[in-house]
């Protein structure tokens, strides 16, 4: 249940799918913040890009309009500058189709570090969770990646629901919330480990051209012989972020440059955020 104090701090960016883990991190964080800011993104490749929106109500109904900003943004100039020109020649110098899912992803963290530096806030969210299946963005030693480089931004990027393991607790917090939605077939499959990976997520989150490899790549059968050679280890998907990290350097540079802002004066000018890890039990540290 939400808590009656009033919130400490003010505003908050989430990269927003709509599923059970952002759901429930917005939950948590109307505890402590005032605003959430929904950053609900569209990569060019997903159908239902829209999807999310429903979500959205639900939570402007629970708490109010006013604490529950939304926007849903185009990313796929990002996601397409991450990726180069020849995206079949880094399938072949990587060997795994992975690195369309790290370049998603990072290029949603670009959009939100943008978001944040033209709206002055100070804190990032996602859901990631560590029940989810695995993969290298589940990785520690990869978030801590992405929290670096938010972090020299003058960002701190939280990851609040990441060891909020049970399955039941989260349904039940979202369901006192008024937004649970659980379907029983779907329930089945995914407890009795026929498909672990899947879940009512795909009712309420946009789905991407790209999920067929990835379905696969993080499914039971990732181990079998011929598809665990089109996988992507962590040290490797973290060597391949670092250089396209340079790419997302140069390019938040420029469009905050197109905007008339310098950025290196910018990052002076904001202040460290305080550490609120210690707020989200759950939360990686």
């Amino acid at each position: 249940m939400m808590s009656s104090a009033t919130p400490k701090f003010g505003d908050v960016a989430v990269s927003f799918s709509g599923g059970l883990d952002t759901t429930l991190a917005v939950i948590l964080l109307l505890e402590h913040f005032e605003r959430v800011h929904l950053n609900i993104y569209c990569n060019g490749y997903c159908l239902r890009a829209h999807s999310p929106h429903a979500r959205v109500t639900q939570l402007r109904e629970r708490f109010g309009a006013d604490r529950v900003v939304a926007t849903t943004s185009a990313m796929r100039d990002i996601l397409d500058e991450l990726l180069g020109d020849n995206y079949l020649a880094e399938l072949r110098r990587t060997g795994s189709p992975l690195i369309f899912d790290l370049c998603c992803r990072f290029g949603m963290e670009i959009a939100t570090t943008l978001y944040c530096l033209e709206n002055d806030i100070s804190y990032a969210v996602d859901g990631l969770n560590s029940a989810q299946p695995v993969i290298f963005i589940l990785e520690p030693d990869y978030i801590r990646q992405a929290n670096d480089f938010m972090g020299d931004y003058r960002i701190q990027f939280l990851h609040p629901v990441y060891h909020f393991g049970d399955r039941d607790q989260r349904r039940r917090l979202l369901e006192d919330n008024g937004m649970n939605q659980e379907v029983k077939a779907i329930s089945f499959v995914q407890r009795t480990g026929i498909l672990p990976q899947i879940s009512e997520q795909i009712l309420t989150q946009p789905l991407c051209y790209a999920q067929g490899p990835i379905f696969l790549l993080t499914s039971p059968l990732r181990n079998a012989p011929i598809l665990r050679k089109f996988g992507l280890p962590t040290e490797k998907a973290m060597a391949y972020r670092e250089e396209r990290q340079e790419i997302a350097r140069g390019l938040i540079r420029q469009r905050m440059a197109d905007r008339g802002i310098d950025i290196d004066r910018l990052i002076e000018a904001r202040p460290e955020p305080d550490d609120l890890r210690p707020l989200f039990p759950h939360a990686l540290v």
